[in-house]
């Protein structure tokens, strides 16, 4: 597999992700479907489901009310229209299919898997997004995938542009190409260790990253704790970063509220634990706002632009930057 800088037009990065193999298993699975349902010889070949692939991928680019819109005389669009008829695409459409439902396990029975229907395109796919070569710096976040049809771990996240989907962790670098993906399918379907469902799934989805290579790694308050970043640091060389609970810093003591406010917009402190090597950093804008890290700190600084109430206008702010200095402790 080439590296994403090698890929030289949209249809060489789809093939890196969706290979041969991965479409003849559609084709093999539509055909069958089809003659299961209807006893209907569809006749599927590879050459047309790639067909069928890009009319789906121009429809969601320009969206009509109606799929057989597309067709209609007066508002016809070429480009799908002249691809494939209409009726045909319905068809294909109804019987499109990945996995073998004869095999797949009831609901309620020891076993069964929420993503069985696409079980085999997503193991897939995962697997040929981690051939790609990792950046240094990455981040670990959830997205959520557009959807409001029925669904059994459908989501609803109030602050995300798309508010109902499927969510879904990813491992992203700072190009923003990602590198690995884990769906969330509700409680209960992946075991919770006494770490945290959040620490499980950075574990999880930095399985694959090589050992002991200086990646950086950043994540939000939902993921980080010390022993995350301890974790991280010892058993696999990756240095964190993240915004962190109050409440999960493990008693360092930092300056209160009212002493920062007083101090004004971009007033800081921090301490660091000996033990986990871990720094907490408190820097105060229009709340405080907690850090911790295996390698950044408050030294040296930098300033971040922020808009001024008072004055009506922006303002710059004095803000902590990466750095391993450490002098200030707390712990064992």
């Amino acid at each position: 597999m080439p590296h994403y800088d090698e890929v030289q037009t949209p249809l060489d990065l789809f093939r890196m992700f969706i290979t041969e193999d991965i479409l003849s298993n559609i084709v093999d699975q539509t055909n069958l479907n089809a003659m299961r349902k209807k006893n209907l010889a569809l006749k599927l070949s590879l050459e047309e489901l790639r067909r069928f692939l890009g009319v789906q991928m121009l429809m969601s680019i320009l969206k009509l009310p109606a799929i057989r819109m597309y067709w209609e005389n007066g508002i016809r669009y070429s480009p799908v229209a002249d691809t494939m008829s209409r009726d045909r695409f319905i068809s294909l459409r109804s019987f499109f299919h990945i996995c073998d439902d004869t095999l797949m396990i009831p609901k309620g029975e020891v076993g069964h898997d929420k993503l069985f229907k696409i079980r085999r395109l997503y193991d897939a796919f995962r697997e040929n997004l981690k051939k790609i070569d990792p950046e240094e710096i990455q981040s670990i976040d959830e997205q959520m995938i557009p959807f409001k049809g029925r669904i059994g771990f459908r989501q609803y996240l109030k602050d995300k542009p798309h508010s109902w989907g499927v969510k879904v962790f990813t491992r992203a670098g700072i190009s923003g190409i990602v590198y690995d993906i884990e769906i969330y399918t509700g409680k209960g379907a992946v075991e919770i260790s006494e770490l945290g469902q959040g620490t499980d799934v950075v574990l999880r989805l930095v399985e694959n990253l090589p050992r002991f290579m200086n990646f950086k790694l950043f994540f939000d308050n939902f993921y980080t704790g010390i022993d995350l970043i301890h974790k991280l640091r010892v058993e696999y060389g990756i240095e964190s970063c993240g915004t962190i609970r109050s409440n999960r810093m493990r008693g360092a003591v930092l300056d209160t509220d009212a002493n920062m406010k007083k101090k004004g917009r971009g007033s800081v402190d921090f301490r660091f634990e000996k033990h986990s090597e871990a720094s907490v950093v408190k820097w105060y804008d229009n709340k405080p706002v907690h850090l911790a890290s295996s390698y950044c700190t408050v030294t040296p600084i930098d300033k971040c632009q922020r808009w001024d109430g008072t004055t009506r206008n922006t303002s710059k702010l004095i803000a902590p930057e990466s750095s391993v200095t450490i002098t200030n402790q707390w712990g064992a």
